[in-house]
């Protein structure tokens, strides 16, 4: 009974087989933290190993589903560890974009590591966006764009930030599989990551 076995449940998408070694492994004082990581780190060998065709979209979708899973148990135990009062992320994917796997897990990476999340969906319009940061006095908006196609919506939400004079009111914060650190310089957005947990790293970082 260990970390590595539930990171192998997570892999052969045995969600429920996984759910429950890690809440007897938390009952016995395993730390949240280190499962979380151990996790982290075997999602990122399953992104290297889609890069090299050694596995495939629906293996990624399977681990994606069982993490899913998992997190609904750990989140619990880590928002329990965090301090302060929660800083809002309104999230969602941009508009013409169904996807929402990669958007779920950042949401649920990002409540684990204590923030409030409020999730507009897939196929969010620019205005909607900024309209639910103003109700919600987010401290960031995190777009996911999936396709190529998509990216410049992205860029429409910074525009409209910026002609409704709300630029530096909140972080625009962007990413999805087709952009890049240089898309994200070009559009002026605040942030840009590569997946969910160096976007929980960054933006505790930049939020204090």
């Amino acid at each position: 009974m260990s970390v590595a076995q539930v990171r192998q449940y997570m892999v052969d998408g045995e969600g429920d087989a996984a759910v429950e070694l890690v809440q007897k492994l938390v009952a016995e004082g395993t730390s949240a933290q280190d499962i979380m990581n151990g996790l982290t780190e075997e999602m990122g060998i399953l992104g290297d190993k889609f890069e090299n065709f050694e596995v495939f979209l629906p293996d990624l979708m399977i681990a994606g589903d069982a993490f899913m899973q998992i997190m609904g148990v750990l989140k619990e135990h880590l928002v329990k560890d965090s301090e302060g009062e929660a800083k809002t992320i309104v999230i969602g994917t941009v508009k013409g974009d169904y996807h929402d796997i990669g958007k779920n897990i950042v949401g649920i990476v990002l409540q684990a590591n204590g923030f409030n999340v409020v999730d507009l969906g897939a196929d969010v319009d620019p205005v909607q966006y900024l309209e639910t940061a103003r109700k919600e006095k987010a401290a960031v908006v995190g777009i996911s764009a999936l396709m190529t196609t998509t990216m410049p919506g992205q860029e429409d939400f910074i525009k409209l930030v910026s002609d409704a004079g709300d630029k530096g009111k909140y972080l625009v914060c962007i990413g999805g599989a087709p952009t890049s650190v240089e898309w994200a310089e070009r559009i002026g957005a605040d942030v840009w990551s590569f997946d969910a947990f160096e976007c929980a790293a960054k933006l505790k970082k930049l939020l204090g």
